[in-house]
């Protein structure tokens, strides 16, 4: 009996070697595959890939709710609204479902920006900013699938600074937005988990059993502990980030699950699509929101779906999630924006708004800083085994911190700082599309060093986004403005906040970690004396770049006041049965990544929704 039991003990553990070696070689591929995909991938320039027939409009039926794109917000609205068995929601995505392919891998995000799930939208060339890249242009990073920009991102978990939600309740005049209102909508979407115990919690701000899986970044590196005693000698101590003390350092809490991506759309959406009441229908491009002139009440919309035109009824409303790029569009198309601009592109003008006439978003610059640290390099069998047993990547971000440079005991940030320490390739450097002359003094020595980020979250300069022409199938114009403020306040931050960094690498930690000197100068900005003011200036012309934080297209309001487009109920003013809900809402820029925000915004709504129908048809009870 002894041998049989020991012969089946050996063979179940041969099986489960087999496995996981057969486990570790499709992972390995599924990265390799990932980044040769990405190498070669050519982000489109317009839409046309989803072009079809304007005629025939074939019949999609009817729907209680039609939600436009199955993003950050459309995933959460899907979710929340199908709870309600009377609720029939139609999602329409022009990407597709996640596969648990290479997107699951977080710290390969720059990869992944690279491929059939991002838009790939550029801004038009920047007179201030963006001049490191191809023709002085920025790209704007939004995601094309189900879970929306959360395919493609950092997978940041940052919900800002509750001054931010009290601002929106004083510019909505509606106090249902102040933090201590919609805090619940945060805990309630969080299932947090405390992964590293030495990180500085509060769970009082954190939720239990929600459908987001957050957890803390690992491992945890020396090379953060390093970091956060750096920042420790200006004032700036370890804290809980997303508890309402947002200032100081912490190690990473992002929505991952095991260290896996758990994107937007695998969390709200994959596990209730045998919901009978939920259609999501991915390929899905809508092209216009069909809206009655004399009513002004958003009847239906227009889709392409494998070459064919399709309409589809909204009996109660539309919801518009396509987020703060293609929302105004869409809009603009449809006849909501300015006047003077859809009257030129030959749009009847249904709803005269200043949709996109405030475009926010969060810029950084990029310091790379030397150290003669030796880092262990992992390969990739040892990233997969370490990925299968939930312990993170070395190759990840290494600890972040949001900081008032103005007043380091103030409890609003303004700077975010986070850094990589890694030793890139020329195939990850060329991902960023960098002039020659700057990409050769940025990354000649491919050395290990530190890779900063400073983030600016109080950005003052806005930009726009406009219509190229009057087809649904050419990319908009997206204008980031960045630091085109009159005082050049956003200019004189950056280089603030390049002085601080400074400041931070000559600290004892640092000093431990050999950091070594900054490259330079920069090619362009070589005939001034390297290091001085002036040549700060010019640096931050050429590396100033987009966050993947664009917001503030379609903003919270009150009726009749400059630039609002939607009210504090995120119903579009003088159109009837259509909601706004995503970033482009935002009215002022949180200091935090969005995705958290966004998942809020939607989770809020989507009580507002119920409640409204709900007395509804508790109304048509009541006369019956």
């Amino acid at each position: 009996m002894y041998i049989i039991y020991k012969s089946l003990v050996i063979i179940l553990c041969q099986q489960v070697l087999t496995q996981n070696l057969s486990q570790v070689e499709h992972l390995k591929k599924l990265i390799q595959d990932g980044i040769s995909n990405s190498m070669t991938f050519e982000l489109p320039t317009d839409a046309r890939e989803f072009e079809a027939p304007v005629h025939p409009i074939k019949d999609f039926g009817a729907h209680d709710f039609v939600i436009i794109g199955g993003g950050t917000a459309g995933s959460v609205l899907a979710s929340r609204l199908t709870e309600n068995k009377h609720f029939n929601v139609l999602v329409l995505e022009a990407g597709n479902f996640s596969n648990d392919g290479f997107e699951q891998f977080v710290n390969y995000f720059p990869f992944q920006a690279n491929s059939p799930l991002n838009w790939g939208y550029k801004s038009v060339p920047q007179k201030y900013a963006c001049h490191a890249f191809e023709n002085n242009s920025c790209f704007v990073s939004q995601g094309k699938g189900v879970g929306g920009s959360t395919l493609i991102n950092a997978a940041l978990y940052s919900r800002g600074h509750p001054k931010n939600y009290d601002d929106w309740a004083k510019i909505t005049r509606d106090p249902s937005w102040r933090y201590q209102r919609i805090l619940k909508y945060f805990l309630k979407a969080e299932d947090f988990h405390w992964t590293d115990t030495a990180a500085v919690v509060d769970m009082k701000y954190h939720g239990r059993g929600g459908l987001l899986h957050v957890e803390h970044n690992l491992p945890d590196f020396y090379i953060t502990q390093s970091f956060m005693e750096a920042c420790s000698e200006f004032g700036y101590n370890q804290t809980d980030y997303n508890s309402p003390r947002v200032v100081g350092t912490s190690i990473h809490q992002k929505y991952t699950k095991r260290t896996k991506r758990n994107d937007f759309g695998t969390a709200f959406v994959k596990p209730f699509l045998n919901r009978p009441n939920l259609k999501v229908l991915t390929n899905a491009f809508v092209t216009k929101i069909e809206i009655d002139k004399k009513t002004k009440q958003a009847n239906s919309v227009l889709f392409t779906h494998n070459g064919f035109t399709y309409r589809t009824t909204a009996k109660k409303e539309v919801l518009l999630s396509a987020g703060s790029v293609k929302s105004p569009q869409i809009l603009m198309l449809s006849g909501i924006g300015p006047k003077e601009h859809l009257n030129r592109l030959g749009i009847d003008l249904i709803q005269n708004l200043e949709v996109g006439s405030a475009l926010r978003d969060h810029c950084y610059v990029l310091l790379r800083v030397p150290t003669n640290i030796t880092v262990p390099q992992e390969s990739l069998d040892e990233q997969v085994r370490n990925y299968m047993d939930n312990k993170g990547s070395k190759s990840d971000t290494h600890g972040i911190a949001f900081l008032n440079l103005n007043q380091p005991k103030g409890s609003v940030p303004n700077l975010e700082l986070f850094k990589y320490v890694a030793r890139p390739t020329d195939e990850e450097m060329k991902l960023m599309r960098y002039k020659e002359d700057v990409y050769r003094t940025l990354w000649a020595n491919n050395g290990t060093h530190f890779q900063f980020y400073l983030i600016n979250l109080d950005v003052k300069s806005t930009g726009t986004v406009r219509l190229r022409d009057n087809s649904p199938y050419s990319y908009p114009l997206v204008d980031l403005g960045f630091l085109s403020d009159e005082k050049n306040e956003d200019r004189e931050f950056m280089y603030e906040s390049i002085q601080f960094l400074l400041k931070l690498i000559e600290t004892e930690p640092y000093k431990k970690l050999g950091v070594g000197e900054i490259p330079g100068p920069l090619k362009p900005c070589e005939h001034l004396r390297f290091k001085s003011k002036e040549y700060w200036y010019c640096y931050i012309r050429y590396a100033t770049d987009e966050f993947y934080h664009p917001m503030g297209t379609c903003p919270m309001g009150v009726a009749g006041e400059p630039g609002a487009v939607v009210n504090s109920k995120l119903e579009v003013f003088g159109v009837g049965k259509l909601r706004v809900v995503d970033s482009s809402v935002m009215p002022k820029r949180i200091s935090g990544h969005t995705s958290a925000s966004v998942g809020m915004i939607a989770e809020k709504i989507s009580d507002v929704i119920k409640s409204k129908y709900f007395f509804c048809r508790f109304l048509n009870k009541s006369k019956n």
